[in-house]
């Protein structure tokens, strides 16, 4: 692992080798950023440098950083949460190691995934090493928010916040680690919301991808269909109950296209855009109200469905909206 590997974080991977080289380094950091967002990339890049022997850091030649990449430094310790906590055992064994002088060189790094899963007793144990770490010691704390952490505990910690990317920085990273094409991963990058760790499980996920597929399938036959085919398409809302959110998320993103083709907006901020030219198609046919209807009445669907109204009467209700023959239907169109 080199910079050049890390995409869109050269600012922050700049203020990080700046504190390597200037030997200002201190005892603890906190790493924030929601899920996904790379503070596991971030913080193993910055622990690396730590540990490198050579001036130019991280020199990925010396022995530290070639056991670094197998995964074998034995002075880069990872403490992980078991089953969603971090109990107070795991502090004091991490408290009996951080005693031990490094095995070959100058610094021992200790990595803390998901720490704010810390119960308060780990915090507190923890606390007393926070007040006096041994000279060789470099703590990193990974959190997605600082809610869970005491107060004590962040006020000793420097704070690294991992900030979020573009959408084309992401479908970057979508590009290098699948086999999608640059149209396909920008697709993902767009749905990311500038999180990387979003974007590839999405674009990783089979199940999402014939989700969306199917999802704008219907979409496309309901563009044409008779009330009573409309109908028919309730079998796969009630297959896929439990993917009923990812399902009107994916129609209501559809439809704020087409709205943005029609109103003639930047089609940078399109998502589908692997399907511009049926996105292109509806715009022709809709007039904007009806559009932002269809959009309204989605969104009223899933605060129904949050609110525990029948499912299928809701779905239905949609359906019916969205083909053509409710209150948002142009004309006499018997489509959308």
């Amino acid at each position: 692992m080199n910079s050049n590997h890390i995409i869109g974080q050269s600012t922050l991977i700049k203020g990080l080798k700046a504190i390597v080289d200037s030997g200002r380094v201190v005892h603890s950091y906190i790493f924030t950023g929601p899920e996904g967002v790379g503070k596991k990339t971030i913080s193993d890049f910055f622990a690396k440098m730590l540990l490198c022997t050579d001036q130019d850091k991280p020199c990925n030649q010396c022995k530290s950083c070639r056991q670094f990449e197998s995964g074998n430094q034995p002075d880069l310790i990872r403490l992980k949460s078991e089953k969603g906590v971090i109990r107070v055992d795991a502090i004091r064994d991490l408290r009996k190691d951080i005693g031990i002088k490094p095995y070959q060189g100058s610094r021992k790094v200790y990595i803390i995934e998901d720490g704010e899963t810390m119960n308060q007793h780990a915090q507190n144990a923890f606390l007393k090493t926070l007040e006096e770490p041994p000279e060789h010691a470099v703590i990193m704390i990974l959190a997605n928010n600082l809610t869970g952490l005491f107060p004590t505990i962040i006020s000793r910690c420097q704070q690294i916040r991992i900030p979020s990317l573009s959408t084309n920085e992401v479908a970057q990273i979508i590009e290098r680690k699948t086999q999608m094409t640059r149209e396909e991963s920008l697709v993902f990058g767009k749905l990311s919301q500038g999180i990387p760790g979003i974007g590839l499980k999405l674009a990783k996920s089979d199940q999402y991808r014939q989700l969306r597929g199917e999802s704008l399938s219907i979409l496309n036959k309901l563009a044409n269909s008779t009330l009573v085919e409309a109908m028919g398409y309730i079998d796969f809302f009630m297959d896929h109950k439990d993917d009923t959110d990812e399902i009107l998320d994916i129609m209501e993103l559809w439809f704020r296209d087409v709205l943005v083709l029609k109103q003639g907006g930047c089609r940078d901020v399109i998502i589908n855009m692997d399907k511009i030219s049926r996105l292109e198609s509806l715009a022709k046919n809709f007039t904007i109200p009806a559009i932002q209807g269809i959009i309204e009445n989605i969104e009223d669907s899933k605060k129904m469905l949050k609110s525990h109204a029948n499912f299928q009467l809701t779905i239905e209700n949609m359906l019916m909206k969205i083909q053509g023959s409710g209150k948002h239907a142009g004309g006499s169109r018997s489509t959308v």
